[in-house]
């Protein structure tokens, strides 16, 4: 019977698939699927030729084979397609322990942040101390439910980020094994790169003998085996030894940054009342800030010197600009003593890309000289401490090789003439000549300071990238 040709021929592709195939590997249906087809083919190829039957229909018999071989291989897929299918929904459905108590913990938070918020009925008959101290309590009821609110947002990032680490065991295998051969032995490699970010690599290694290997030549091997520039990221150990350490690795930037910063203090005061911070993160930023102490003198560059370290704490710990911001806020306005205020100037150029972001709280403009103009950055908002809630405005440009970024505090522009300190200083800047960040902030200060003294601190922090 016809249907007989078809049955033994499955029979023999399922024990093909039995001798040969592996589970989990993909091949199966292409064993099934070759076998069946080919043993088809032959048996009626072999029948024609004994009954002499014409080419067309050895032809014929030829190709049903290839249809039951494609078939067979068309089916497999479809089988997969669904297995793969209904196990996404399976891991959609079933939430980690870890995971779901996290988010039972954001929710608590953002229902006390919302209950925090709320604005009590006014109360009638209030003199203006009471009136006074009501706005107070207000205000740091606004701070406390910004703080718990951002709580929620900082276990948010963490949960993200313990689940954006993976591991590859057959990637680790094979780093294992190249680095085996330098004299490295690799104790574990984890990989964390969500979906729209760059790659990085923990790589936990020591020598197996006392020997001493750069690690730009294990940044060589992770370049090779991911198809992609690796580099280790910066303040990273030199030298991988005998001690055991762990190394991150970063896909490499396409910019460098050079930065320079010249102070110039106020007149009869011990130190300036300004401070500036530059770092690198892991993900490519440099970020770059200056803070101006209301006043001058000690107490001031107690005030601005606190805000930046906060500032660079939370940014290295993995929070937003935006969250450390409103966190640094918040502590200063539930001080029980007088009320602290403090600028905030940060910039955070993107390596990658060259795009640079601003984050400007009750400071001076900031100035960006490009090849051919000079634009200025400006913002309204109010100084840190003012208000327990802060409004940002946040400010986006794209800078290029060669570009210069300026950050000046107000004391730069309360040196030029009045109303047109802008204008001068945006001039000055431009007939800036060519030289190295350093050697530009200290040419801009002495020509601002040639207007004059000044009654306030002075500093100029310049920052430029080059195409690497």
């Amino acid at each position: 019977m016809e249907w007989s040709k078809y049955v033994l021929a499955l029979l023999v592709g399922g024990c093909f698939l039995i001798l040969f195939g592996r589970k989990g590997d993909g091949r199966d249906k292409w064993i099934l699927g070759g076998a069946a087809g080919a043993s088809l083919a032959a048996m009626e190829l072999i029948v024609e030729y004994m009954l002499l039957r014409p080419f067309w229909e050895r032809a014929l018999s030829v190709m049903r084979g290839g249809a039951v071989f494609s078939a067979i291989v068309l089916l497999g897929y479809v089988r997969e397609w669904l297995g793969t299918r209904g196990s996404r929904t399976e891991e959609r459905e079933a939430v980690h322990p870890i995971r779901q108590w996290i988010e039972e913990c954001q929710e608590s938070f953002d229902q006390l942040s919302r209950s925090f918020s709320l604005e009590p009925q006014p109360a009638e008959g209030l003199d203006r101390g009471e009136r006074l101290l009501q706005n107070r309590l207000q205000e740091s009821r606004l701070a406390a439910a910004g703080q718990i609110h951002e709580m929620s947002q900082i276990l948010t990032g963490a949960m993200e980020r313990i689940y954006g680490t993976r591991e590859d065991e057959e990637l680790e295998q094979e780093i294992g094994k190249r680095l085996r051969l330098m004299g490295v032995q690799v104790q574990k490699v984890f990989f964390y790169g969500p979906r729209g970010r760059k790659r990085q690599v923990y790589v936990t290694m020591q020598t197996r003998r006392k020997i001493c290997v750069p690690v730009r030549k294990v940044a060589d091997v992770l370049t090779e085996l991911l198809d992609c520039e690796m580099m280790a990221a910066r303040d990273s150990r030199t030298f991988v030894g005998q001690e055991r350490i762990t190394v991150l690795f970063v896909e490499g930037t396409a910019y460098n940054v050079l930065y320079g910063v010249q102070k110039s203090v106020r007149q009869g005061e011990p130190v300036s009342g300004d401070n500036f911070s530059v770092f690198w993160l892991p993900e490519g930023k440099f970020y770059a800030g200056l803070s101006d102490g209301m006043g001058s003198g000690i107490r001031a560059c107690s005030q601005s010197e606190t805000v930046l370290d906060l500032l660079e704490q939370f940014l290295e710990a993995g929070f937003s600009k935006e969250t450390a911001i409103r966190m640094i806020n918040s502590s200063i306005v539930l001080q029980p003593d007088t009320r602290v205020l403090s600028t905030v100037d940060l910039a955070s150029i993107d390596l990658y890309s060259g795009v640079c972001e601003f984050l400007k709280i009750g400071s001076a403009p900031s100035f960006l000289k490009k090849e051919n103009s000079v634009e200025c950055i400006r913002s309204a908002s109010l100084p840190a401490g003012a208000m327990g809630q802060l409004t940002f405005e946040p400010c986006r440009i794209r800078m290029y090789d060669g570009n210069l970024l300026f950050l000046v505090t107000d004391g730069v522009l309360s040196a030029l003439p009045a109303g047109e300190e802008e204008r001068t200083l945006r001039e000055l800047i431009a007939r800036l000549p060519v030289g190295t960040p350093s050697q530009t902030a200290q040419r801009l200060l002495e020509q601002v300071r040639s207007y004059g003294e000044g009654t306030d601190d002075m500093t100029v922090l310049v920052a430029g990238i080059w195409k690497r």
